[in-house]
This record gives structure tokens, C-alpha cells and sequence, in this order.
């Protein structure tokens, strides 16, 4: 390993022990009521720590955009606070998060990896802050191994972002299909005088794109910096290329509606997305040009009977179960399908009504899962005891997983008196986790034929 990059993790690792003594204004779940301009805490589904910032205003009419920054190697969720002035004028009209990967790293850190762990957490705050607020674009910031990350996110998910900036970082493994290269835009960042990633990695990385075809490529090449700081922050030039997003990325309701077919073409769409997309496309149908405001009345139209009759035939299969209508259910397939459902069709006034008395069970869920959090903070034989019990009886909590993990860390940390239960926990998230699976594949095979039906009704377009 080069002399001055383990120079200058050893250096980064230690400044930022020092600076993560400093304390977020509120630990706040992220909501249009929290303070704003504040430096502000929460953790995702996963457990994981995150800082965030909420812009003065919000208006819905022209909503704030979404900013993820992910920091590098042997960083965490504070770095992208110190070194950039979020609580000041970067970006101050956009929504800020600072998350941290799942990928364990040096001491206490945790890294982006390139997979499906640390991309579903990504994914899933995506969708939980466009859930709490009125978001226009997405986008992401990546330093170093968080511009790694960046690529391949994009790659992964286009339909979830509208373009990254990735600094000091390269491509490798990156799915380029067609959705990415027309909506995507790529802005890659790098100092000439890098001695961690060499430049050349941007300038090849800046030949791939180009070379595959992307509408929006820009490369930056930052001049004038030693190999101390070629690795380092750049605000003025990170705030620059973000405008260049901001540029690039402007939003159609027809481009609206080739996301949401695009997520459409999975076998188990995230109809939550794709409902999203579809409210945007109605939306921003009354700026569309004459032949767009012609042609996508009947495909929004196709697209709306669609996500009402999935609403109609995950509730009636849940209804038929009848545990979701149990009180006191226990785990089942039935569980999970309610809560993918839900989450997608949670405005949906026909949802709302035909799983009424599942949401009220779930609202109790929730109030005794955030109870059983609370009391883990201080972990005593009846908390954990008290912690076991909710969530083997409050599995319909938003926060379940929140409250596994943190039950876990309990148990582990009481040693050998809680042996037992901690494997008696592997055991039950494992059946878990094989209960989740087999609920997503009959939900796979509940929408087949919806979405084949809705393929050849928008034939066009699933071939564009």
C-alpha cells in the first residue's frame, strides 16, 4: 500500500474520532416538522446511524431534491458534515442525508460495497424520505470507495436516481442498460495529483460511459493540488458539479413513465416506485409537449388500472388468509406480503379501507417496537427479556429489524447468560428470512399476470 495513502487514513481516521465527539442538534425521526437547517439524527432500517439536514423551506410546487453523500474508506455518517458546509449554503435547498455503509471496516467504521446489503439500505432511504416529503430528483455524492459505490448504484437502480457525482473513485462491474444512459447523469470528479486513486482511473472511467453512450457524461480534472490534498474534499468543485446535475436532469412526464416501466420490467417491481413515478408523470403532464400530452393520457390511464387492480388482489388474498385480520396473528407468509403491500400501497384509499383493521394492528406494532427500542438503552435482563417477546409478537413494525439488531447487540453484550437466547434469535431470523422469501415468490406469481396483461396493453412502450 502507497506510504502517503496510509498517511492519509491514518490522519483521516483520527480526525474523525476527534470530530465524532461532537453531537447531532436533535435526534429526530425525519419528518416536514423537524427542525430545519439543523444537523439533525436518525438511523435506517438496518440500524445504521445517519446525519441529516432539512432546507429552511419546502414548498411542494418545486421540491427540494434529495442529496446522499457517501463517505469513503474508514470514515462515518459525520464526515460529509465536516467537511462540507451543509449547515450553511451547500445545497441549502435540498434535503441532505450523510449515511454510513453496512460493510464493516477500520475500528468502528462502516464501508459501501458494491451488493445488494449496503445497495438495499441506499435504496431504502431513498424511498423512506421520498415517503415523508415532497422530493424532486435524487441524487448521489460519493468520495472514494463511496464513489465506487456510486457507479454501481446507478447502475443497479436507475429508476431511483437521476444522477451521481462520484469524486476520486472508478467504475468497475457496472450494469450500463438503457434506462441508466438516458437518465442518468454521471459527473466524475478527480485531482490530477491523487495518490490513492490515480487520475487515470477518470479518465478511463470518463471513456466507458462515453464509449456505452450515455446522454449526460462530465469529467472534471481538479488542477493545482498536492499529493496531500488530491484526495480530499473539494466543496467548490462538488457544489459546481451538483449544478451541472441540477442542469442535465430535467424532468418529463414521459421520462416519468419510462421509469416506472423500466421498474416494471422485474419480476417483483417495487409497485411503491412505480406509484410514485406514476404520480409524477400526472403532474408534470401539463407541461409536456403537444405529442407527449397526446400519446400519454392512455398509457398513465393503462398504468393507474394496473396499480388499482394489485391493490384489489393483494388485499383479497390477504383477506381470504385470514390472519391479517387476527389481532394476535402469528408469523406467516401473510406478514411480509402485508408490509410489502402496504409500503406500496400505503395512500391508496382502497388499501387503506380493505386493510383498515391490519393497519390498526400494525400502529399497535409500531408503539411497542419503539417502546422495546427505548428500553434496550438500558439493557438489563428484563428489557431483553421484554425486547425477545416484541418482536416475536410485533413483526408488522416499520422499525422490526431496527429492533432485531438492536436486540441482538443486547444479547451479545450480556455474554454467556444470554447465550441461548442469542442463538434462539439466529434461529428465528433465519425461519424469517425463508418465510420472506417464500411470501415475495407468491406475490411474484399473484402480479404475473397483471403485468403480462399490462405489457401488451403498453407493448410500445416495454419495447422501447
Amino acid at each position: 500500500m502507497h506510504r502517503t495513502f496510509l498517511a492519509f487514513l491514518v490522519t483521516s481516521i483520527a480526525a474523525a474520532h476527534v470530530l465524532a465527539q461532537k453531537d447531532a442538534d436533535a435526534i429526530v425521526e425525519p419528518s416536514t416538522k423537524v427542525p430545519r437547517g439543523k444537523l439533525l439524527e436518525w438511523k435506517s432500517a438496518q440500524g445504521r446511524p445517519y446525519w441529516y439536514r432539512v432546507p429552511k423551506d419546502i414548498d411542494a410546487k418545486n421540491p427540494p431534491d434529495l442529496l446522499l453523500m457517501l463517505h469513503g474508506t474508514g470514515m462515518n455518517h459525520g464526515w460529509s458534515f465536516w467537511n462540507y458546509p451543509i449547515l450553511g449554503d451547500f445545497r441549502r435547498r435540498d434535503i441532505v442525508v450523510s449515511p454510513d455503509g453496512l460493510t464493516p471496516g477500520n475500528g468502528d467504521t462502516f464501508n459501501f460495497v458494491q451488493g445488494p446489503k449496503d445497495g438495499e439500505q441506499i435504496a431504502g432511504l431513498i424511498a423512506d424520505f421520498k415517503k415523508r416529503f415532497p422530493i424532486g430528483r435524487v441524487y448521489l455524492y460519493g468520495h472514494s470507495q463511496g464513489a465506487f459505490f456510486c457507479y454501481w448504484f446507478a447502475g443497479e437502480h436507475p429508476e431511483l436516481v437521476d444522477g451521481i457525482v462520484a469524486h476520486a473513485g472508478n467504475v468497475l462491474d457496472v450494469k450500463h442498460d438503457k434506462l441508466a444512459k438516458q437518465k442518468v447523469a454521471i459527473g466524475i470528479l478527480h485531482g490530477r495529483a491523487d495518490a490513492v486513486v490515480p487520475v487515470d482511473c477518470a479518465i478511463r472511467t470518463d471513456k466507458i460511459y462515453r464509449e456505452q453512450g450515455y446522454a449526460k457524461v462530465r469529467l472534471e480534472i481538479v488542477d493545482g493540488l498536492t499529493e496531500q490534498s488530491g484526495h480530499w474534499p473539494l466543496p467548490v468543485q462538488v457544489a459546481s458539479m451538483l449544478e451541472w446535475l441540477d442542469q442535465v436532469s430535467t424532468q418529463s412526464a414521459a421520462q416519468a413513465m419510462r421509469t416506472a416501466v423500466s421498474e416494471l420490467q422485474r419480476e417483483m417491481p417495487d409497485l411503491g416506485v412505480v406509484g410514485d413515478l406514476l404520480g409524477r408523470a400526472k403532474k408534470l403532464l401539463p407541461k409536456a409537449d403537444p405529442a407527449d400530452k397526446a400519446a400519454l393520457p392512455p398509457a398513465i390511464e393503462a398504468m393507474q388500472a394496473f396499480l388499482d387492480k394489485a391493490v384489489l388482489v393483494h388485499s383479497q388474498a390477504l383477506l381470504a388468509d385470514g390472519a391479517a385480520l387476527a389481532p394476535n396473528a402469528a408469523f406467516g407468509e401473510w406478514a411480509p406480503q402485508f408490509s410489502i403491500a402496504d409500503r406500496a400501497f400505503a395512500d391508496h384509499a382502497e388499501w387503506k379501507k380493505a386493510m383498515a383493521k391490519t393497519r390498526e394492528t400494525k400502529s399497535r406494532h409500531d408503539k411497542a417496537v419503539d417502546k422495546a427500542i427505548k428500553a434496550l438503552a438500558k439493557p438489563s435482563r428484563d428489557s431483553r427479556a421484554a425486547a425477545t417477546k416484541c418482536f416475536d409478537e410485533a413483526f408488522l413494525a416499520e422499525r422490526a429489524e431496527e429492533l432485531r439488531e438492536a436486540l441482538h447487540q443486547a444479547l451479545s453484550a450480556a455474554g454467556a447468560v444470554e447465550a441461548e437466547s442469542l442463538q434462539q434469535l439466529s434461529e428465528r431470523t433465519r425461519e424469517r428470512g425463508e418465510v420472506v422469501a417464500a411470501a415475495r415468490k407468491t406475490m411474484a406469481t399473484r402480479m404475473k399476470p397483471l403485468l403480462e396483461e399490462l405489457r401488451t396493453t403498453l407493448a410500445d412502450w416495454f419495447r422501447q
